[in-house]
């Protein structure tokens, strides 16, 4: 394990997973910002760009910690490769906050994979009600389900943004 994984993956990685943060970033949320206001564009950069899903679950967390547009390419295309419900709802909240509409091929290119492939395990739903929340057209209807998880885990991401915003001297 690398300095990067055993300080910003391995502390966090199983309560931020999938939308467990809807029941475990406030556990953790000291810990999570005092992290987010060290990590660096380049550790964010090589966590989103591993391809092993407890990097890419913290990289996409991280990513609101750090400047957008440096990060936007490797977060979108982490959605995009993206293979299932641990990564997605952190990588499409993540991906609403720094991409924006930048970010709605990218998961539709997700939603494309999990609804042709046999192993639907439901986050196609959160990742299609990110593409509604950014007014943008949906390959699938959300189910009312996939619509509260997103807007709760998006919720979690949005404060983290914030609260590292506040945290960070000008």
């Amino acid at each position: 394990m690398n300095e990067i994984e055993s300080t910003f993956v391995k502390p966090f990685y199983l309560k931020m997973m999938g939308l467990n943060a809807l029941r475990s970033a406030d556990d953790l949320w000291a810990d999570l910002i005092a992290a987010s206001r060290t990590v660096t564009v380049h550790e964010v950069s090589w966590m989103l760009g591993t391809g092993h899903w407890r990097p890419v679950v913290m990289g996409a967390w991280f990513s609101v910690a750090v400047a957008a547009e440096p990060v936007r390419d490797h977060l979108t295309a982490a959605m995009s490769q993206s293979q299932g419900s641990l990564t997605a709802p952190p990588l499409a909240a993540a991906a609403t906050l720094v991409a924006g509409s930048a970010a709605v091929p990218a998961m539709t290119t997700y939603i494309e994979f999990m609804t042709a492939s046999a192993f639907r395990d439901g986050s196609e739903n959160v990742v299609a009600a990110a593409v509604e929340q950014l007014g943008a057209e949906v390959a699938i209807v959300p189910t009312e389900e996939g619509r509260r998880a997103f807007l709760g885990i998006h919720d979690v991401a949005t404060r983290l943004a914030d609260a590292v915003r506040a945290a960070r001297p000008h």
